[in-house]
């Protein structure tokens, strides 16, 4: 999934010169988290709600608070990039820009957004964990046993660090128990089985 696909567009900014009570009543009014600073067409900072708690008078430019030359993304970087980058810098949003203009922006929530809509956890999935052994061709072979079933893979991670090792799995399929008789004959042991929790 790209973070063309899940940014929030069109984007809510800031202009340079305005103050910082005018930051204050942007991200009041839209329930924003993050406020992209331009200067004409071209992006020179953010601002954000814990910028703005900086003491100090509120009719001082926002240029006096804000983040500049902030971390920005490509809109077709993947949505895992777009997570990794927010991580690392422990930051809540990143200006999406593309041929050197800002088109979107892309925040935490929309990240959490993406992966849950990936992780197949609002449908009708189950989690699976096995355990075996074999290493990576572990994970062959529960692939294929869940295929021959007539299931599909979400998402699939394997954890070295038990002995034996284990697979974790979020699977779709019709009837779950051929599922589990076809990981049985690919010699891995069924340990949980968890069907994905019922909403609305």
């Amino acid at each position: 999934m790209l973070i063309r696909d899940r940014m929030s567009r069109p984007v809510i900014t800031i202009a340079a010169d305005r103050t910082v009570r005018d930051a204050e009543r942007l991200l009041v009014r839209h329930r924003i988290r993050q406020l992209p600073v331009m200067r004409g067409t071209h992006l020179v900072g953010i601002v954000t709600h814990r910028d703005l708690r900086t003491p100090g008078r509120p009719s001082r430019s926002v240029t006096s608070v804000m983040t500049a030359k902030p971390i920005t993304v490509g809109a077709d970087a993947a949505i895992d990039e777009a997570a990794q980058v927010l991580r690392t810098y422990k930051i809540g949003g990143l200006p999406v820009v593309e041929r050197k203009q800002l088109i979107g922006i892309i925040t935490v929530a929309d990240v959490l957004d993406a992966l849950v809509a990936l992780s197949g956890v609002q449908e009708a999935t189950y989690r699976i964990v096995v355990s075996g052994r074999g290493g990576a061709t572990m994970e062959m072979r529960a692939r294929r046993a869940i295929e021959r079933a007539h299931g599909v893979v979400r998402w699939l991670h394997r954890d070295p660090r038990p002995q034996p090792q284990e697979i974790h799995l979020r699977v779709e399929a019709a009837r779950i128990e051929r599922v589990l008789t076809a990981l049985a004959a690919a010699r891995l042991a069924v340990l949980r089985v968890v069907p994905a929790p019922r909403r609305g």
